[in-house]
């Protein structure tokens, strides 16, 4: 702060700016005289702080030239209350009451103020009681047209803790001026956030109740199907995903299954899971493989103006003979983990489904032999990281399943999934995390 000459600013035009301003309005022509002769003149250089929250206040300021901002110091940050410009005064607490500061004041832009001290008020109300009396009028005035305000507000925040707020509360507030009816605004805007970002997690809910919905049920081993341990999970990084599994039996008796990851994330992402999911329902079982997935992927990539994709690995198998016939389309590699304690990789065999209509899936195959173990899972694995940014990886995945060999199929997941999350943990999960195990004992 920089002292000015208080000659620069007249007395007279001082007690004129003065008879502006509430707390002045109700002194006689003599007292605000004697107060505005008792004022200096100050500079703030833009970005300097006029006065500080929890400081002791021993004075106000009425600014001539330039603005300020009022800012609410809370635990959680600075909170901006006010923007306040040229003959508006600012700190006037400080000037009549021996209290800390209530708000921090800073120079948006230079500022030019008048300093208007209280030891200069106090001595004046010694020698003009009637200064006193105002005073303590206009502060009791103060004080009583706060209590209506605060008791809007305060129940409002109690409405809102109930889950019972309406915007009608604080209707007639908002509609006010002054501080407490701009807070009262924020407040209404605050509120009616939070009300829009709980039903948004309703709705979120709601969708990821729908989205476990449409996942199958238990395997239940029954028939020719008994020879089959099949178990699969799957943890999404948000309410919903993009991940997907499913199986099936077929009108012949075979077993259709199914993992897959849609591109993105979020609603779109699960809209898109749950299309693919029906295509591939849709054309399973019906004719020819590898032209049951050259449909898949037409359907797929037909009017797809959102240039979504999905890759999958989608399988049948035979459990009378073990004969598996599969389609990797673009997906991670699935582990044949033989009985006698070889590991097989599954290659990819086409493209992911959904970029062209005209793109060809191939068709693997191989036999599963009594013992054998066959792991699908989603890249939400094998791209875990923890907290220093490091990888899980694909060797890790090998290693756990090494450990597991000869686990049933939920205990081979169950153990997969526990290291991940030893190995993120503390981490946040940045993807979906999906995994089907399935043993072949006939």
């Amino acid at each position: 702060m920089n002292d000015t000459a208080a000659a620069t600013v007249r007395p007279e035009d001082i007690a004129e700016l003065l008879r502006q301003q509430p707390i002045f309005a109700q002194f006689d022509a003599a007292s605000l005289a004697a107060v505005a002769r008792r004022c200096g003149v100050a500079s703030f250089a833009a970005g300097e702080a006029l006065m500080r929250q929890g400081e002791a206040g021993d004075f106000a300021c009425l600014i001539l030239e330039g603005e300020v901002d009022v800012y609410i110091e809370i635990p959680a940050g600075r909170v901006h209350l006010a923007t306040v410009g040229r003959h508006r005064i600012v700190g006037e607490l400080g000037a009549f009451a021996d209290m800390p500061r209530t708000a921090t004041v800073l120079a948006r832009t230079p500022v030019v103020a008048i300093a208007i001290e209280r030891a200069s008020l106090m001595r004046l109300a010694a020698e003009h009681p009637q200064v006193a009396f105002t005073i303590i009028a206009e502060l009791g005035g103060r004080l009583s047209r706060m209590n209506r305000p605060l008791a809007y507000l305060s129940y409002a925040a109690e409405a809102l803790a109930r889950d019972e707020y309406d915007e009608a509360m604080l209707a007639e507030l908002t509609k006010e001026t002054g501080q407490l009816a701009n807070f009262a605004r924020a407040f209404a805007h605050m509120a009616r956030e939070i009300r829009q970002k709980e039903q948004r997690r309703e709705e979120m809910q709601a969708a990821a109740e729908i989205q476990k919905s449409i996942l199958p049920r238990p395997f239940e081993r029954e028939g020719a199907l008994a020879a089959i341990d099949l178990h699969a999970e799957m943890h999404p990084a948000r309410d919903i995903g993009g991940d997907f599994y499913d199986y099936f039996a077929l009108p012949d008796g075979r077993l259709a299954l199914t993992i897959a990851d849609v591109s993105g994330k979020g609603i779109p992402a699960a809209l898109f899971m749950a299309i693919s999911r029906t295509v591939l329902r849709g054309v399973a079982g019906r004719g020819d493989m590898a032209a049951r997935m050259a449909e898949a992927n037409r359907l797929l990539a037909a009017d797809n103006e959102a240039s979504m994709f999905v890759t999958m690995v989608h399988a049948v198998l035979d459990p009378v003979s073990g004969r598996l016939r599969y389609c990797n389309a673009g997906h991670n590699p699935p582990y044949l983990l033989r009985g006698e304690g070889e590991n097989e990789a599954l290659p990819a065999t086409g493209c992911p489904f959904g970029i062209s209509t005209g793109l060809p899936h191939g068709i693997g195959e191989t036999v599963m032999r009594p013992g054998d173990a066959l792991f699908l899972y989603t890249d939400g694995i094998t791209e875990a990281f923890d907290t220093q940014g490091e990888e899980y990886g694909a060797a890790r995945l090998e290693s756990a399943l090494e450990a597991a060999r000869g686990l049933g199929a939920s205990g081979l997941v169950a153990h997969v999934l526990a290291g991940v999350a030893r190995f993120a943990a503390g981490a946040e999960q940045s993807d979906d995390i999906t995994a089907l195990a399935l043993r072949y004992r006939p």
